[in-house]
């Protein structure tokens, strides 16, 4: 008998010497339901605690805005036309976690759901491409570069809209493309999950487009039963998004009219701040940068190329697209087109590209038999996506630390040099919200708010900032005015056309010169206050030749500020003074220089005490010059009936009662003993 060893060649008798020969095995690319099952799994449990661990303390604009808006605002405000759901869901949370943890806040709970939300994506995305027969080796690396792309991660562990919207455009996906019979039930999970995810995010109604392209190119029925399927898909995701609209806009906020609907759905459209020529040079470099901080914060480029390196390796030795192809592409282009057009710098409008890109790269990618040149690939594969998380995981701590962030420090600083009465003026930005989530500084405006809340229209806009000068000065408080705001960086002056490099200086010359800079850390960029009132007082006192500084003018008509103020008093009129805390023991006299034009000669100073009441007991009277020019009134205070302790505030009775004739103000100070 042969030896089991040394096989007979054919019946020869010759032995072949040496190592039998090698032979390729094909293994099949398809995983098994438990395998599938398992890798899902652990997708999710590797990317669920890396989120949690990295949740951000260094918030964007809008991350900021969700959470103050949630924390503040009724339910009934809360629907915001560009994601419809996230607020409600916010406020729905608040709610719960204030209820295990009184005191909590909306900000972890958003994070978490997000964290969580992230991690689901990232296993479905591997079920998904496991289900298209990509081996699991692929799926896994495809996944995890999803995973730990820095627009994906940091956004996971923001408060921000997109993640969810992601999460339900990949549950689109899986259910657009996914091998098995389609059912009425997948076609109406279809229509709820677009639905979803077009209110987390209005701009996912994009995603009608991909479904078409599957419906009009993978026809698998008759035409009936094709057609009842995709009205099916139809009748439910518009229920889906339309129900909810009008339940917001018509029942909540009250728009009855379809213009007032359609104004209220498309305000981000009409600000002038997204949007633009397509062909232009600074949106392809926009564009360029927003591509490349997608996948890395640093260095993206490079990794873009090697994965499509690694891809092309994959294609020529047998990767095959297939039936992908086209949907996949319906989606880059309309989701590219649109954001390089919104805003192409943005990375969390790029989040919605990755899931098809990468699908396509995974299809590419896994060309060939497992063999040696399989393995070297995937395991090239699997060190970029080591990498990648652990780059970006760097990024993403340093970026969300809170000790490292600019607009606290410069928050905090302003807080520990000002009182909650005082105003703080502030160009634009994260402040608008810093200072009063951070710091419970209510007491501010940015010249960005005035212009947007002005239309654009910069004398308004100008009106709106002096008024709130004045507001604060009258309540004894100061104003602490950003060099930013005097000097608008260029982006602002970009984004505000009616908005001229000096036209802030000139709206503030009245107050420029009671200005005094702050001291600041060296990393805070300048501020300067206003002299407050007590400060004033006790100095060089008011001069009106350009604005009230506080004062206030009553039963009276203002006629303006020229070399003075200017009014034609009526019945009891009077000048009110802005909030004092002035020691009545260290004053001997005030002056007050004005100019009479009208017949009336009897004058009158009041001044309260700490209660702020203004009576007859505590005032001086005197008579008027019959000159015509202006003339300096000194008035003894010392001894004066009432003059003691504390004055909390002064007015002046210019007269009794006017008759049509001017009257102008030009000064008011105390003298000092």
């Amino acid at each position: 008998m042969p030896s089991p060893a040394n096989p007979p060649d054919g019946g020869s008798g010759h032995v072949a010497s040496g190592p039998p020969p090698m032979r390729s095995v094909t293994v099949p690319s398809l995983a098994s339901p438990a395998v599938r099952r398992l890798l899902v799994l652990c997708c999710g449990l590797i990317a669920t605690p890396l989120y949690l661990a990295t949740l951000t303390q260094v918030h964007t604009f809008d991350a900021l805005s969700y959470v103050t808006s949630v924390e503040r605002k009724p339910w009934q405000a809360l629907f915001h036309p560009h994601h419809l759901a996230y607020g409600p869901m916010g406020a729905a949370l608040a709610w719960l976690s204030a209820a295990i943890a009184p005191g909590s806040g909306a900000a972890i709970p958003l994070q978490v759901v997000n964290a969580i939300a992230g991690a689901c994506g990232i296993a479905l995305f591997a079920d998904l491409l496991m289900r298209l027969a990509i081996r699991p080796a692929v799926a896994v690396v495809s996944a995890g570069i999803l995973g730990g792309s820095y627009a994906f991660w940091y956004y996971a562990v923001e408060i921000e809209v997109y993640t969810l919207a992601a999460l339900f455009l990949i549950l689109g996906m899986r259910l657009v493309l996914m091998p098995e019979p389609w059912t009425t039930r997948r076609a109406a999970l279809l229509g709820v999950v677009h639905a979803l995810a077009v209110l987390f995010h209005q701009t996912n109604v994009l995603f009608g487009l991909v479904i078409a392209v599957v419906a009009l190119t993978q026809r698998d029925l008759p035409w009936r039963g094709w057609l009842r399927r995709w009205s099916i898909y139809a009748a439910v995701a518009s229920a889906g998004i339309l129900l909810p609209y009008l339940f917001a806009g018509v029942i909540v906020s009250g728009f009855v009219t379809p213009d007032a609907l359609w104004a209220w759905l498309t305000e981000y459209a009409r600000t002038g701040w997204w949007g633009g020529a397509l062909f232009d040079g600074a949106r392809l470099v926009e564009f360029g940068r927003g591509i490349d901080m997608t996948i890395a914060a640093a260095g993206g480029a490079w990794l873009w190329l090697a994965l499509a390196a690694l891809a092309c390796w994959g294609w020529c030795v047998g990767g095959r697209i297939g039936t992908v192809l086209a949907p996949c592409t319906a989606w880059l282009v309309s989701y590219g087109l649109f954001f390089f057009w919104w805003e192409p710098d943005n990375i969390e409008f790029w989040i919605a590209s990755l899931p098809p890109l990468l699908l396509l790269w995974a299809r590419a990618a896994n060309g060939g038999d497992v063999g040696r040149w399989s393995l070297m690939r995937i395991g090239l594969a699997g060190s970029i996506v080591v990498g990648l998380i652990g780059a970006n995981g760097d990024a993403i701590a340093q970026r969300g630390d809170a000790a490292r962030d600019l607009q606290r420090v410069i928050a905090r600083a302003l807080a520990e040099r000002s009182t909650p009465a005082d105003l703080l003026l502030v160009p634009d930005g994260l402040l608008e919200l810093y200072l009063p989530y951070y710091e419970r500084r209510e007491n501010f405006l940015s010249l960005n708010q005035a212009l947007f809340d002005a239309d654009g229209d910069w004398p308004r806009a100008c009106d709106t900032m002096r008024a709130r000068i004045e507001q604060a000065l009258h309540a004894g408080a100061t104003v602490i005015i950003a060099d930013a705001v005097r000097r608008p960086p260029e982006d602002l002056l970009t984004r505000h056309r009616t908005l001229a490099a000096g036209a802030p200086d000139a709206c503030l010359a009245p107050y420029l010169v009671l200005l005094e800079p702050l001291t600041l850390p060296d990393m805070v960029p300048g501020y300067a206050a206003l002299r407050r009132a007590d400060a004033l007082a006790l100095g060089t006192g008011w001069s009106f030749s350009a604005a009230p500084l506080g004062w206030r003018l009553e039963h009276a008509r203002d006629e303006g500020h020229r070399q003075g103020w200017h009014f034609v008093p009526g019945v009891d009129p009077a000048l009110l003074s802005p909030l004092l805390s002035l020691d009545a023991a260290r004053v001997s006299a005030i002056e007050i220089r004005l100019r009479n034009q009208t017949n009336a000669r009897d004058a009158q100073l009041f001044y309260a005490d700490t209660s702020g009441t203004l009576v007859e007991a505590r005032s001086v009277r005197w008579t008027l010059d019959p000159a015509r020019g202006p003339v300096t009134y000194r008035l003894e205070l010392a001894g004066a009936p009432g003059w003691a302790d504390r004055i909390s505030r002064i007015r002046i009775d210019p007269v009794g009662q006017g008759d049509g004739g001017t009257m102008t103000i030009e000064s008011v100070r105390f003298i000092m003993r």
